[in-house]
């Protein structure tokens, strides 16, 4: 269904209504936070009555109070990230998300069912774990060790006269991951109680970070789905594709190869219970997402999440697609200043992606496994599908490196442009090597939110912010602003000149 058209259906309902805040739930076990979507300032969990009730990881207090206001017409506060993309005449991420599969069969039941029902969400994101060997420009000691040991190691960044990533004050606000084992963890002990029950309904669950590769949940939930085939779940997993050990990545990539084997078991949930014909044939689920975290390409990409050896990510990229049969890859472009400069690079990155595997999907891949017994198996077909994709979600925190910042710069603003008409005039045909209209459209709601008007005065501090920032980072990793981002020289030293 068309985000068009779930924009009618979502209207029946209420002006503000959205499927993600009974059927999504984003869970950081590190810390016992929780939200919706990643969109939604995180709440915390309550540890009182988790261990007999493990499903309050989802069904919180505040999000049944967000789910009666959203049902009445009134937008929540937390989703204001959706709320000022349709007021600047943009379909939001409340459309996109609606419209999905994984959403939409439970459509009746989450608009007029009861609001205090204990909802079995179809999409769950978890954060296992913190560790992680990259430090990105734009993260946090809470979620990666690496940059925690920045910190410790040279204090917070002091720019414009504020403290930034400062571990006393996430200490505070409750952000840093509890100081106890994973074994201890109440809110890791209650996900793996939970985990059989949400399991089963399961359309799709992500694994993110820190870096998944680099924790050990993320393993015993590939055993877990191998020993458990789920036909109807596609598994993800958010990466940077370059963990700390090369012997990593080959160790998930070999699970992933066994999951994706054909496997024959009974399931007559799945077709006709009364023949007795029929046994189940297909992967442990249906397929597996990567997200891949990159910016944009080469040595701007390594520059914005240090850590990252491109040439690497590359590398290890191909070797999944070429490996597997069944993995799709989204590339998570957080769309930041940084990232115009090379934005025709990474297109064209993509472009090329999706040359080189678009013939996997020009044909339906059936396979029929002859039983011994002499009954039969339903073919398995893997539908066409597109296996290149990306996403262009604006970055909000830290605000010096957002992209309104370059608001009043021609070569900015002249280069997003001219990206928009290159992503027009290469548009797909049908045959998954081209760029799709919603994704123009996010390209030019990008655009739109970057011209957004700001003072001088607003502007000149946020730029004195960023000229301070990239220099104290420069100074603490080795690293060269002005080598790495020539196109930008001039918008540095003009924020330069004016502090």
């Amino acid at each position: 269904m068309s985000e068009i058209i779930i924009s009618d259906k979502l209207d029946e309902v209420s002006p503000s209504f959205c499927l993600a805040k009974w059927n999504m739930v984003s869970l950081h076990l590190t810390n016992g936070k929780t939200h919706s979507c990643y969109h939604n300032p995180t709440h915390d969990i309550p540890v009182e009555g988790l261990q007999e009730n493990p499903g309050l990881l989802h069904n919180t207090e505040r999000k049944i109070i967000e789910r009666k206001e959203m049902r009445e017409g009134i937008r929540p506060k937390g989703c204001e990230y959706c709320w000022k993309i349709e007021d600047s005449g943009h379909k939001s991420d409340r459309h996109y998300r609606s419209s999905e599969n994984w959403n939409l069969p439970d459509f009746d039941k989450i608009a007029y069912g009861d609001l205090d029902e204990t909802i079995t969400p179809a999409y769950i994101e978890v954060n296992f774990n913190q560790a992680c060997n990259f430090k990105c420009m734009y993260c946090s000691p809470h979620l990666s060790t690496t940059w925690e040991d920045e910190i410790k190691k040279y204090g917070p960044y002091k720019v414009n006269g504020i403290e930034h990533n400062n571990i006393i004050a996430l200490e505070r606000g409750g952000l840093m991951p509890k100081k106890t084992s994973q074994k201890e963890n109440p809110y890791v002990q209650a996900f793996w109680k939970w985990w059989p029950e949400v399991y089963p309904n399961l359309k799709i669950f992500r694994m993110t970070g820190g870096e998944p590769l680099m924790d050990k949940n993320t393993f015993k939930v590939l055993d877990y789905v191998r020993e458990h085939p789920n036909s109807d779940l596609e598994l993800s997993v958010t990466s940077n594709m370059c963990p700390p050990t090369q012997d990593l990545f080959e160790k998930f990539l070999g699970k992933i190869k066994e999951i994706e084997k054909i496997q024959i078991w009974h399931d007559p949930n799945k077709f006709n219970p009364n023949s007795g014909n029929y046994h189940y044939v297909s992967p442990a689920i249906k397929h597996l997402l990567m997200f891949i975290s990159v910016d944009s390409v080469g040595k701007q990409a390594e520059y914005m999440r240090t850590g990252l050896d491109f040439d690497r990510l590359h590398s290890n990229l191909l070797k999944l697609l070429d490996e597997t049969n069944g993995c799709t890859v989204t590339f998570i472009n957080t769309f930041n200043l940084l990232s115009i400069p090379n934005l025709r690079g990474f297109l064209e990155w993509v472009l090329e992606l999706r040359q080189r595997y678009s013939h996997s999907n020009q044909r339906k891949i059936e396979l029929q496994v002859p039983a011994s017994d002499g009954r039969k198996h339903p073919n398995f077909v893997r539908p066409k599908t597109q296996k290149i994709m990306f996403d262009i979600p604006l970055l909000r925190s830290p605000i010096w490196f957002n992209i309104r910042l370059g608001n009043n710069n021609e070569y900015l603003l002249n280069t997003m442009k001219e990206n928009i008409h290159f992503m027009e005039q290469n548009k797909t045909k049908g045959n998954f090597t081209g760029f799709e209209d919603w994704e123009i459209d996010k390209l030019r709601r990008n655009l739109d939110f970057m011209t957004d008007p700001m003072t001088d005065e607003q502007r000149n501090d946020v730029g004195k912010t960023f000229v301070e920032y990239v220099d104290e980072m420069d100074r603490r990793r080795g690293t060269s602003f002005k080598d790495t981002f020539p196109e930008l020289i001039e918008l540095y030293e003009a924020y330069k000149n004016d502090t």
